[in-house]
């Protein structure tokens, strides 16, 4: 007889993100809960108990085709299975220290003490478990012959389902209770069923035993219904609705059927602790029951008073995170755990061809899961693409509009200005003129003041323009000084608009040209003109005051108010004018419409 071994490491098969059908069938129920894992948030999003015998499912073939029908109904995840803890095995094996690669062979070895010789294969996991022994380790493992979970698999019907894992009562409860209460380090773990009840012994959190004996509630219901010569079904009934263990109405039949359950479970716990706790004392451990033989009315209050076994209902999870599983469904619960990645002690014992198919549909699922992820980057990316240049877009458009409305403005502006200038440039010969016509009254003022006790006399003042034009000049002329006033007067309707530009002599400047006689000896007639020119030149209204050379002297002055080489020319330049110049020279900047309007303007002006 040959043994083969098939090994599994559940880090290979840990479900993806997605939904996975944890599948408890008993014998008179079928348990089934639906979890899903969204992204590192566990949720239980269905459970159902499948009555067998209220639902008329008597046969493998009836009892196949319901459970097709619901798998139809929820979508046909993913399924977990439960395997009797009863056809596997569950030990904590203590080895040598050794190197990674020798630690399957060890444990294969124990693996074949603990299974005995067998023609079927046998499949097994181990996890390992921490341990305060020097110079040794501890791992947890579970085996099964492959034959026993075919049948299994096969007795559901699901053998072309994806399966996804596999894991056995004991496990599945560690996984389940260690989610409720991760604080509690010893627990005792009772599980009874209609059959079997399942022990579980955690040590430091972890598993450190696990057994099975076929006693549960049909055990009860077969010795009351022996008793009182009743079909077990109706027996059932009356286990369930009354308090047979306590009180006047309790049953010496069921009462020594309890007792020996109890003696029973009494017998595996002491032989645990009495070779293998380390010296733990049983006090000191939890006692936590689940399973249909504890919804026995006045069964809990018998073993504690009777049995001194206080059994606590299985505890609600202490993390608000954590989804707790209805009653009935803690054994579902810790598959679904397992299967979805959660267990800090995971054991599976899925088949070689099921683990091969589930690791084909995990990389497919992967890469299924990768090209969304991409695409959905992708999409993002676009997407923030397209908003940046939208809001590029945006920016931009606004910026325009702003410019626009910016452009808008200064063509209005400019608009605005052209009007003004137009106006202003309408007014300016008036505004030059008189200020043309102040600045000659104020000069023919200095001119008079400065041949106060002078023996001299003006002959002629003229505006440069005049002096220097072709045509014939226009004379302001007077012997007598006392005759300014009147001189004045006309000229001030002479100076009009010529004096504001040059005439086509370039020697002309805005100003007067004054010739006067100054009858002293050369040098007393120099020192009394050099008195005047300094005396002009002081004042801010002339820019320049000078003889004016013999090659640009006009004879102009009447020659019978002159005295030969006594006779002076002055040229007395004005200041500049605010007038003098346009302001369409100093604003030479003109849109369409400004110029246009100039245009139009200058063209009514000349009609």
């Amino acid at each position: 007889m040959a043994l083969s071994f098939t090994k599994l490491k559940f880090s290979r098969v840990r479900a993806p993100v997605g939904q996975v059908l944890a599948v408890d069938a008993g014998k008179r129920r079928i348990k089934l809960l639906l979890a899903k894992n969204d992204f590192g948030q566990l949720s239980i999003i269905k459970e159902e108990a499948i009555n067998l015998a209220e639902e008329g499912l008597v046969s493998a073939d009836e009892i196949n085709a319901h459970l097709q029908t619901v798998l139809d109904q929820w979508g046909r995840p993913a399924l977990a299975l439960v395997l009797p803890q009863h056809l596997s095995i569950s030990q904590v094996v203590d080895l040598p220290l050794a190197p990674e690669r020798e630690v399957e062979k060890l444990i294969q070895d124990e693996t074949i003490k603990l299974s005995g010789v067998s023609d079927s294969r046998i499949v097994y996991d181990f996890v390992r478990t921490e341990t305060q022994t020097a110079n040794r380790q501890q791992f947890w493992v579970t085996l099964c012959q492959e034959g026993d979970i075919r049948e299994r698999i096969q007795r559901l019907g699901v053998e072309n389902e994806d399966l996804c894992e596999i894991t056995t009562t004991a496990n599945a409860l560690i996984a389940a209770f260690r989610a409720a209460s991760p604080l509690t380090s010893r627990a005792v773990l009772v599980h009874a069923g209609a059959q079997t009840t399942v022990v579980v012994i955690l040590l430091a959190g972890q598993g450190a035993f696990a057994t099975s004996f076929q006693m549960g509630g049909d055990f009860f219901t077969r010795a009351l219904a022996r008793e009182r010569g009743w079909a077990e079904e109706k027996a059932e009934n009356l286990r369930r609705s009354e308090d047979l263990l306590n009180g006047p109405k309790a049953d010496p039949e069921l009462v020594a059927a309890v007792d020996g359950w109890s003696a029973e479970l009494k017998r595996q716990l002491n032989d645990w602790f009495e070779h293998n706790s380390g010296g733990a004392h049983a006090s000191s451990f939890e006692m936590i029951a689940s399973g249909g033989l504890f919804d026995q009315p006045g069964l809990l209050e018998y073993l504690k008073r009777k049995a001194g076994m206080s059994l606590q209902p299985w505890p609600k999870a202490s993390q608000p995170d954590t989804p707790s599983p209805g009653k009935g469904f803690e054994v579902a619960f810790g598959t679904a755990l397992q299967a979805l990645g959660y267990s800090a002690q995971p054991v599976s014992l899925l088949p070689e061809n099921y683990r091969v198919a589930w690791q084909k549909r995990l990389w497919l699922e992967r890469l299924e899961f990768a090209s969304f992820a991409l695409a959905g980057i992708c999409a993002l990316l676009l997407a923030l693409g397209t908003w940046h240049k939208m809001s590029l877009i945006n920016f931009k458009t606004a910026l325009r509009d702003k410019v626009t409305a910016g452009q808008q403005d200064v063509y209005a502006n400019d608009s605005l200005t052209a009007d003004l200038i137009n106006e202003y440039e309408s007014l300016r010969p008036v505004f030059a003129a008189q200020q043309n016509t102040m600045d000659v009254l104020k000069s023919l003022s200095l001119l008079q003041q400065s041949r106060s006790n002078r023996s001299l006399w003006y002959v002629l003042v003229a505006d440069q323009q005049t002096y220097f034009s072709a045509n014939p000049p226009m004379l302001i002329t007077n012997a007598q000084t006392n005759a300014v006033a009147t001189m004045a007067e006309r000229l001030s309707h002479l100076f009009g608009s010529p004096l504001l530009g040059l005439t086509n002599s370039s020697t002309a400047k805005p100003g007067l040209i004054a010739e006067l006689c100054v009858p002293e000896e050369p040098e007393a007639a120099r020192v009394a003109l050099s008195h005047i020119v300094k005396e002009l030149k002081q004042q801010k209204l002339f820019s320049k005051v000078d003889l004016l050379s013999d090659d640009l002297r006009r004879n102009l002055a009447e020659p019978k108010v002159t005295i030969p080489d006594r006779d002076f020319v002055l040229s007395l330049d004005f200041s500049e004018l605010e007038f003098q110049q346009s302001l369409r020279k100093k604003n030479p900047r003109s849109t369409p419409r400004a110029t246009a309007r100039q245009t139009s303007s200058a063209t009514d002006d000349g009609g």
